[in-house]
């Protein structure tokens, strides 16, 4: 098996956005778990969530993608120099050379409550603004 070469990553976590803020949680031994603040569930738990705050708008044409997933997703691209990284490593190897691995949680299920506590009362079709593909798709 060939070795894979990673030349470039960021992360973000409860902990929050970057690998300088997770270092210093890992060293300070601090956890970015809280209380569940979900809207209306009430758990008696605790959850790693990053801050609605601190997640960037989609641009307006992107609306249609418009959940925290993808949120975050912008948010990570535009951390740690990772942007300017890709665009050296496109110009210097081509970007059919390129990939782009990302993990990530379940940032997208709250799309599909909110799509289902609003589906038709007759049908319970889900509204036609809903984007499962866009937001939630875990594929």
């Amino acid at each position: 098996m060939q070795p894979l070469l990673l030349t470039h990553y960021t992360l973000t976590s409860s902990l929050g956005p970057g690998i300088a803020v997770h270092l210093q949680a890992l060293m300070q031994q601090r956890s970015g778990l809280a209380p569940c603040s979900f809207e209306t569930a009430r758990l008696d738990t605790w959850i790693g969530q990053v801050p609605d705050a601190q997640l960037p708008e989609l641009e307006p044409e992107l609306s249609q993608f418009e959940c925290r997933n993808n949120r975050l997703a912008l948010l990570a691209a535009r951390q740690d120099g990772f942007e300017q990284a890709v665009a050296d490593a496109c110009a210097q190897y081509g970007a059919h050379r390129i990939g782009l691995f990302m993990g990530t949680s379940t940032s997208g299920i709250l799309q599909t409550e909110l799509a289902y506590r609003n589906r038709d009362a007759a049908s319970s079709a889900l509204p036609k603004s809903f984007c499962y593909s866009g937001t939630h798709n875990t594929f």
